[in-house]
């Protein structure tokens, strides 16, 4: 019994590391379903997403509109930090736009364990957000906070670990809407990680 609580204590850096914390993790970073092309690809999505209401919902169902996804998990201090940054955005957003938020729980509220419809209804109740767009994700290995930005043409557009404060998400919204800042992949884009 002492040895796996001093194994439990020996993981727990890592399992905080892991969550977003300050190991280097942060910044922008596309994986290959990005890379592919996203929603606008052949490779095919393998988990469900079921929002509060216990419903499905596709990221990729919104063709023509803007998809801002913000991975987060219960046992997650720093996503219960990131929460009030995402829920201020959508309330100045509100229904009006061509920009969706969805947040996406990538686990429960032990390290390695799955999120469920509850645990979605829940953390919108907490978070003043709708629970048609809290999704549970199962259990996921994501490096959290993340967010991602899927364009009106369904590719990603955009991929960040780490925290982001409201004022940066909003301003990255305005750069994206508005052509200043080019998407992920495109041929002006500088970034082709």
């Amino acid at each position: 019994m002492r040895a796996s609580r001093w194994l439990g204590i020996s993981l727990l850096p890592l399992l905080l590391g892991a969550c977003g914390g300050s190991d280097n993790r942060e910044g922008e970073f596309y994986t290959d379903w990005d890379k592919a092309g996203g929603c606008a690809s052949d490779a095919a999505r393998t988990v469900d997403w079921i929002n509060g209401h216990g419903t499905p919902v596709d990221v990729c169902a919104f063709p023509g509109d803007f998809v801002w996804v913000t991975y987060a998990a219960l046992w997650c201090n720093t996503s219960h930090s990131q929460a009030p940054h995402v829920s201020a955005v959508v309330r100045s957003h509100g229904s009006t736009g061509n920009v969706r938020f969805i947040t996406t729980l990538t686990g429960g509220s032990e390290p390695f364990t799955e999120a469920t419809v509850r645990d979605a209804a829940q953390w919108a109740a907490r978070f003043g957000l709708d629970r048609a767009w809290v999704v549970t994700e199962g259990h996921s290995t994501r490096t959290i906070p993340q967010h991602a930005l899927i364009g009106p043409d369904g590719r990603t557009w955009f991929r960040y670990v780490g925290m982001l404060r409201g004022e940066e998400i909003e301003t990255l919204l305005d750069e994206f809407r508005s052509g200043a800042r080019p998407a992920f992949g495109t041929a002006t884009s500088a970034d082709k990680r």
